[in-house]
């Protein structure tokens, strides 16, 4: 059964295990997100301050994405909802979930927070999530070099 819901401070240990898990793979590349090294506390913190969704397969979560609001300081490089903290836990990838994910969040953002238009950001030099939101109706929008090999690429989706 499948269920794409919001997820709750009740969620905060089974979110950051898929949060810390789903980001470990970038530790081997010269890439930095905060997420990588957040606590549990973080993850509820998180959970608290943002809408964070969950897509759960049988009971288990399995993918989850955050919607950053513009009214956050801080949370958006734009007028538009920021999509982050947007995971897989690494049992699931491959499967499409990120993709089904992506669109139960749109359909979100579309008719309940009736936004034209949505930003992410990633690591412009990570070897697949690039061409991966690309894939997905991304485009580029603006760069920002955070630090040597770390160039993080905005992209705006329009609806």
């Amino acid at each position: 059964m499948k269920e794409f819901r919001q997820l709750t401070v009740e969620d905060t240990a089974e979110y950051h295990k898929v949060l810390i898990d789903g980001y470990a793979a970038i530790k081997d590349f010269p890439i930095t997100f905060d997420a990588i090294d957040f606590t549990e506390e973080e993850s509820k913190e998180w959970i608290e301050t943002y809408p964070v969704y969950g897509l759960y397969i049988d009971g288990q979560l399995v993918s989850s994405i955050t919607f950053c609001m513009p009214w956050v300081k801080y949370s958006t490089p734009d007028k538009f909802p920021h999509i982050a903290h947007f995971v897989t836990a690494p049992a699931f990838k491959g499967k499409g979930y990120a993709r089904e994910t992506l669109g139960y969040a749109e359909e979100l953002l579309k008719t309940q927070f009736k936004t034209p238009a949505v930003t992410l950001g990633t690591a412009k030099e990570h070897p697949w999530l690039p061409k991966m939101y690309e894939s997905f109706g991304f485009k580029p929008m603006i760069k920002y070099i955070l630090e040597e090999n770390n160039i993080l690429q905005y992209c705006l989706k329009k609806f």
